[in-house]
Protein backbone atom coordinates (compact mmCIF):
# COMPACT_ATOMS: atom_id res chain seq x y z
CA UNK A 1 0.00 0.00 0.00
CA UNK A 2 1.52 3.18 -0.78
CA UNK A 3 1.47 6.25 0.95
CA UNK A 4 0.31 9.86 0.18
CA UNK A 5 -0.27 12.87 1.94
CA UNK A 6 -3.62 15.21 0.82
CA UNK A 7 -3.22 18.78 1.80
CA UNK A 8 -6.71 20.34 2.09
CA UNK A 9 -8.70 22.80 4.28
CA UNK A 10 -12.49 23.14 4.91
CA UNK A 11 -14.66 24.50 2.71
CA UNK A 12 -12.48 24.12 -0.41
CA UNK A 13 -14.21 22.89 -3.10
CA UNK A 14 -11.63 22.12 -5.29
CA UNK A 15 -10.08 20.05 -2.65
CA UNK A 16 -13.00 18.37 -2.71
CA UNK A 17 -13.04 17.66 -6.09
CA UNK A 18 -9.31 16.66 -5.67
CA UNK A 19 -10.65 14.34 -2.83
CA UNK A 20 -12.72 12.28 -4.99
CA UNK A 21 -10.37 12.29 -8.01
CA UNK A 22 -8.11 10.48 -5.25
CA UNK A 23 -10.86 8.26 -3.98
CA UNK A 24 -10.61 7.04 -7.51
CA UNK A 25 -7.48 6.55 -8.25
CA UNK A 26 -7.26 4.60 -4.61
CA UNK A 27 -9.64 1.73 -6.58
CA UNK A 28 -6.83 0.93 -9.08
CA UNK A 29 -3.56 1.56 -6.84
CA UNK A 30 -4.13 0.58 -3.07
CA UNK A 31 -3.42 4.04 -1.28
CA UNK A 32 -3.06 5.12 2.27
CA UNK A 33 -4.49 8.89 2.73
CA UNK A 34 -2.98 11.27 5.40
CA UNK A 35 -5.26 13.82 4.65
CA UNK A 36 -3.76 17.43 6.96
CA UNK A 37 -6.04 20.53 7.36
CA UNK A 38 -3.33 23.16 6.58
CA UNK A 39 -5.36 25.87 8.18
CA UNK A 40 -5.03 23.99 11.44
CA UNK A 41 -3.08 25.83 14.16
CA UNK A 42 -0.66 23.43 14.63
CA UNK A 43 0.33 22.25 11.26
CA UNK A 44 1.56 26.25 10.59
CA UNK A 45 1.21 25.16 6.44
CA UNK A 46 -1.38 28.18 5.23
CA UNK A 47 1.87 29.78 4.68
CA UNK A 48 3.29 27.60 2.33
CA UNK A 49 0.36 25.99 0.83
CA UNK A 50 -2.51 28.58 0.84
CA UNK A 51 -2.44 29.22 -2.81
CA UNK A 52 -1.36 26.02 -3.72
CA UNK A 53 -4.24 23.25 -2.88
CA UNK A 54 -5.28 20.72 -2.78
CA UNK A 55 -1.84 19.12 -3.25
CA UNK A 56 -0.29 15.55 -3.16
CA UNK A 57 2.74 14.48 -1.57
CA UNK A 58 4.41 11.04 -1.48
CA UNK A 59 6.93 11.04 1.27
CA UNK A 60 10.40 11.34 1.00
CA UNK A 61 9.52 13.02 -2.71
CA UNK A 62 11.39 15.90 -4.34
CA UNK A 63 8.22 17.24 -5.74
CA UNK A 64 4.40 17.64 -5.10
CA UNK A 65 1.54 17.53 -7.37
CA UNK A 66 -0.19 20.97 -7.09
CA UNK A 67 -3.88 21.44 -8.37
CA UNK A 68 -4.58 21.83 -11.08
CA UNK A 69 -4.23 17.96 -11.90
CA UNK A 70 -6.13 15.26 -13.41
CA UNK A 71 -6.65 11.59 -12.35
CA UNK A 72 -4.29 10.44 -15.21
CA UNK A 73 -1.63 13.11 -13.29
CA UNK A 74 -2.06 11.85 -10.39
CA UNK A 75 -1.33 8.04 -11.40
CA UNK A 76 1.47 9.15 -13.25
CA UNK A 77 2.80 11.02 -9.82
CA UNK A 78 2.20 8.16 -8.04
CA UNK A 79 4.41 5.99 -10.39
Amino acid sequence: MQKVTFYTKLNCGLCDKAYLMLMQVALDVPLEIDIIHITHAHNRLSGKYDERIPVIALPGASTELDWPFTIEDIKAYLK
